[in-house]
């Protein structure tokens, strides 16, 4: 039986870049393991993806020297190279494994959840914090106002970076700094959410600005639930930053007196062409009808907040076109979702990403669908709308503000 090199690890942001004009990857860790970017370029790229977990070092050292057309690679330079990427963590060896059971265990036994962001997206400073959200507000003085005789039941923000964000994050918050809700449920993006569409915290969130109490309560029925689309464990929550940062503007606005029901949304079970919308999944539908309870409880007093973004288009995102080429499409695709999401449509919104298979990479579309599941009476307005060009990249993420009245 062959002794196979571990496979690379799939939880790594892998960034498409070029040094000294030749193409690279910058190679980054949610986890923490590797403390610093990594940077592959040159020949190491070519190794690289030979990894596949199937090859065992002779089986590379071979396609190397096919790839090199007969340049001599020893089996020795092979496992220097191999042993210095299971090293740094880029591997999905025993090695990363142990670590990576060492941290969950750690994460699990805390009763709060530490801001992962503060000093680096955000001042860590109570005072430094409030003048900067003040800054960004400033940007929304010119808000769409709220309807008369219409209830605000959700928001739909951003979670990309708050400076590139800024205005629409400023329109999007404005809108209910009316309201004192006593409960809000957060529906953030679960990007390291792996085998799973939830992942549930029972851990207090704390930020610069206090401590947010999450409803434990709420936490334990869904628990309870024992579905198999809720993860074994919240450590999808560790380094997550799109609830993170609804809970700095939310605070801004209201304090650190509400109680929060956090939730990650990863990717729907099974095959999306099995489906027309989300609760046709016997296990959704029945998590849903949870949470509408929840709300029903008190309708007044809850707000929920999805942390979304949408179209991820270019080579970061694993498309062979730059973002330039596929900004028109892009923009269309989030027109039709957003018109689907703003007029309650939520099958229209499915059949939507379906037709593509996502290949737009809307990293928001499964809380999003959750969110259209759990108001379907809803009408929504877009208050704002933006695309940032990420130019060393060639690539694109667009974004928007949302709110939906019942």
């Amino acid at each position: 039986m062959k002794d196979t090199v571990p496979k690379l690890r799939i939880d790594l942001e892998i960034i498409p870049t070029s040094y000294q004009g030749e193409k690279a990857f910058v190679v980054k860790d949610t986890l923490g393991l590797i403390e610093k970017p990594v940077l592959l370029y040159g020949g190491i790229l070519e190794l690289v993806s030979l990894i596949d977990g199937k090859r065992d070092v002779q089986d590379i050292q071979l396609e190397l020297i096919r790839l090199r057309k007969g340049m001599l690679v020893s089996s020795d330079e092979v496992t220097q190279i191999l042993t210095e990427l299971d090293g740094l963590f880029i591997l999905d060896s025993d090695q990363y494994r142990n670590e990576r059971g060492r941290i969950i265990s750690e994460f699990k036994e805390m009763d709060v959840r530490a801001a992962a962001l503060a000093g680096q997206a955000y001042p860590d400073s109570f005072d430094e914090l409030q003048r900067f959200l003040e800054s960004i507000f400033q940007q929304g003085i010119e808000a769409v106002n709220k309807p008369e005789g219409e209830r605000i039941v959700a928001l739909i923000a951003p979670h990309i970076d708050l400076t590139v964000g800024k205005d629409v994050y400023a329109k999007t918050y404005a809108i209910i700094r009316e309201l004192s809700p006593k409960t809000i449920i957060l529906l953030g993006t679960g990007h390291s959410i792996l085998d799973h569409l939830i992942s549930l915290t029972e851990k207090d969130y704390e930020t610069p600005l206090g401590r947010v109490r999450t409803d434990r309560e709420k936490v334990g029925i869904l628990k309870q639930l024992d579905l198999p689309i809720i993860a074994p464990d919240d450590f999808a929550h560790r380094s997550e930053h799109s609830i993170e940062f609804q809970l700095i503007f939310l605070q801004h606005l209201f304090g650190s007196d509400f109680r929060v029901l956090p939730l990650l949304c990863g990717a729907f079970p099974g095959s999306m062409a099995s489906y027309s919308h989300p609760v046709m999944i016997p296990d959704v539908k029945q998590f849903i009808h949870h949470l509408r309870h929840f709300v029903d409880e008190a309708p007044a007093e809850t707000l929920v907040v999805a942390g979304v973004d949408f179209s991820h288009i270019g080579p970061k995102f694993g498309h062979a076109k730059p973002a330039s080429a596929l900004l028109a499409e892009a923009r269309e695709h989030d027109r039709v979702l957003i018109d689907a999401i703003c007029q309650g449509e939520v099958q229209r919104f499915w059949a939507e990403i379906k037709q593509i298979d996502n290949g737009f990479n809307v990293c928001g579309f499964s809380a999003l669908a959750c969110l259209m599941e759990l108001f379907p009476q809803t009408k929504g307005e877009c208050l704002d709308y933006e695309i940032w060009k990420e130019e060393p990249t060639q690539s694109a993420v667009s974004f928007a503000g949302i709110v939906l009245y019942e």
